[in-house]
């Protein structure tokens, strides 16, 4: 009897981090600081785009494009891991953190929704212009059609959308030091490196 309870104990002690404290896979915290910087880039990028004239804005597009196609690459694989990782058995939050859970949750979906639709309408900008874009000479994104109305609907899509997403993942980041220097939880450690 004795051995079987410490082979119990020695099981789960060989047990991952993320299941023992509730700390993520690595793979979380990695992506979302991956695209979170590059996100923050991409805004910046847009930006400074905005206030050149129109014949210098070629080249800043291209990274523009770039940096907002990266962000598009990795949206599956942090979906992936976010889903693995919320498969994992946590314990169950005290009753009073539920109701900050469900809008932590709900803030989560209205920025996953937006870091998705973001590069997806500023392809369809890029894509309706009516001739084949080039990014940095690397690649060109395909003429899908001449579409004018099309072409600026999908482009002041993707303007506000970038807008509230920066706007949402300020306060994301204010909610996280509130946690972390108010509340004194352990959801901002989770998501930095080490244990």
């Amino acid at each position: 009897m004795s051995v079987s309870l410490q082979n119990l104990s020695a099981s789960a002690s060989d047990q991952p981090d993320t299941a023992m404290s509730g700390r993520p896979h690595w793979l979380v915290p990695a992506l979302h600081w991956a695209m979170a910087a590059l996100i923050i880039a991409v805004f910046i990028v847009g930006k400074v785009m905005e206030d050149l004239p129109r014949d210098q804005r070629l080249p800043v597009m291209g990274w523009h494009i770039l940096i907002g196609l990266s962000v598009l690459v990795l949206f599956l694989p942090r979906m992936v891991a976010v889903f693995v990782n919320a498969r994992q058995k946590r314990a169950r939050p005290p009753e009073n953190a539920i109701k900050t859970n469900l809008a932590a949750r709900i803030m989560q979906g209205v920025l996953y929704f937006l870091m998705l639709a973001i590069p997806l309408a500023g392809l369809t900008a890029m894509t309706t212009i009516g001739h084949n874009f080039p990014v940095l000479g690397l690649f060109s994104l395909p003429d899908f059609a001449d579409n004018h109305e099309l072409h600026e609907l999908a482009e002041n899509i993707h303007g506000t959308m970038a807008t509230v997403l920066i706007i949402l993942a300020g306060l994301h980041a204010l909610a996280a030091l509130w946690h972390h220097f108010v509340v004194k939880d352990d959801v901002l450690r989770r998501y930095l490196p080490g244990r």
